[in-house]
């Protein structure tokens, strides 16, 4: 016969014990709040310790999470444990400025952010007239070029190549996205 693995052993001792204590416990309460020992053992006691989630963590939100990228279809698809979360209509980077392909990962994350412009370097801060929308995604960056998905207060240009080499997204939908992804999320984009 073979013997278990430490692993498996501990497992099994702790699970006896957990069982050992809730039990105990039980009799316990019935005990002291009753003294009836003629009355049978209440099982329904041991709900009162099941724990209740109203919301799952952002850790199990976030988890296996993906974003894929057509630039040929001008969508954005986001998946979580290979399902699809949704798909968005996005615009893309002009002829000048074209949106990199290939494997990323989320590497930069704010609300509201600063938007410099890549010629003038003039900066606009967070606002209605902030080409960036109120959250970024950053997933590239090379010197002082970077690369996000990003909201948009032209919402009329979704669908065209027009941006500075970014993922343009409606408000709404670049919100839904933000709320599924975290640092280090991989990110495809594809031609």
């Amino acid at each position: 016969m073979d013997t278990p693995s430490p692993l498996k052993r501990c497992l099994m001792v702790l699970c006896y014990a957990a069982a050992g204590l809730l039990a105990a416990g039980a009799w316990r309460d019935q005990v002291s709040a009753r003294w009836q020992f003629e009355r049978p053992f209440e099982y329904i006691r041991l709900i009162r310790i099941t724990p209740v989630l109203t919301q799952a963590p952002e850790t199990l939100m976030t988890a296996n999470s993906r974003v894929v990228i057509s630039l040929r279809r001008r969508r954005l698809t986001l998946y979580q444990n290979d399902q699809v979360l949704g798909e968005f209509p996005i615009a893309i980077g002009q002829d000048e400025w074209q949106t990199p392909t290939g494997d990323f990962t989320v590497h930069d994350m704010r609300t509201n952010p600063r938007w410099q412009h890549p010629i003038t370097k003039e900066a606009i801060g967070p606002g209605p007239q902030n080409p960036l929308g109120t959250r970024w995604i950053g997933f590239l960056e090379k010197g002082e070029y970077h690369i996000g998905i990003h909201g948009t207060n032209q919402a009329t240009l979704i669908g065209e190549a027009v941006s500075h080499g970014c993922i343009r997204m409606l408000e709404k939908d670049v919100h839904t996205v933000y709320s599924h992804v975290k640092l280090g999320t991989p990110i495809k984009v594809l031609p």
